[in-house]
């Protein structure tokens, strides 16, 4: 029977690569890895703690590129029709993620846990050429009957200067869960991986001007989309991430 023991756990071992069975992988390893997804794009170190366990930190970002449309007017008024105005995203974060590998010999699939920490804004709005002055003092002598730009059911009122900043914010710190295949430092000089999950970010609030906006049913463009991304309370996450080992 002990031979038996014996001869099983030598075969086990053979299984294992020549420089597995030297490198115990504790804290003797740094990688660089740049990735790109859903939440922009990032660049990072990671770490091995166990021969199960990665930990990567860094730092993730959108690109702040932004894009134009225009928005109509809750209620006419007039020589204004639509106001052009402009989108762009925002999200900024550093993060810090836990890799478990549960059978880190025979695979690098992974699950993976953390949180990504900074900015709770996420996307903005804002009109390039300010809508008239009136607008703002009429709004002072009517504040059961204000005018301003509809975005779905809600409404942005202009500033005194007739500017529009609106914001679209969520939690700061975002807890994550995911899944995915590859290895926070490749057992090579080179490696690849590919995560999906999500971010716990809160239900996504409307603010303008730094005032927390309601929904107040305007009827206004993007009625449909701003409902659904005001109700959901999580984000998908898909990263791709190329990283190389330092040492």
């Amino acid at each position: 029977m002990r031979k038996a023991i014996l001869l099983l756990h030598l075969a086990l071992w053979s299984l294992l690569p020549t420089s597995a069975q030297t490198d115990l992988r504790i804290l003797n390893h740094l990688s660089v890895g740049a990735e790109v997804g859903t939440m922009g794009v990032g660049i990072d170190l990671s770490m091995p703690i166990t021969p199960f366990v990665d930990v990567q930190a860094g730092f993730s970002m959108v690109p702040k590129t932004s894009f134009k449309t225009s928005l109509g007017m809750n209620a006419p008024y007039p020589g204004i029709d639509r106001v052009p105005v402009k989108y762009q995203g925002l999200m900024k974060n550093g993060k810090v993620l836990v890799n478990v590998m549960p059978i880190p010999v025979l695979t690098s699939f992974h699950i993976t846990a953390g949180a990504y920490i900074g900015s709770d804004e996420i996307m903005g709005l804002y009109n390039p050429e300010p809508m008239p002055a009136e607008i703002a003092a009429y709004n002072g002598m009517n504040p059961d009957n204000k005018l301003g730009l509809a975005l779905g059911d809600y409404l942005l009122e202009p500033d005194a200067m007739g500017n529009i900043d609106g914001k679209l914010k969520v939690f700061k710190a975002k807890p994550y869960v995911g899944i995915g295949i590859g290895r926070g430092v490749p057992k090579r000089r080179i490696g690849f991986k590919f995560d999906i999950g999500c971010v716990f970010w809160g239900k996504p609030t409307v603010y303008c001007n730094d005032m927390e906006v309601f929904d107040t049913d305007q009827g206004g463009k993007g009625k449909d989309a701003m409902r659904i991304i005001t109700k959901f309370k999580f984000y998908p996450v898909m990263n791709f991430r190329l990283c190389g080992r330092i040492f």
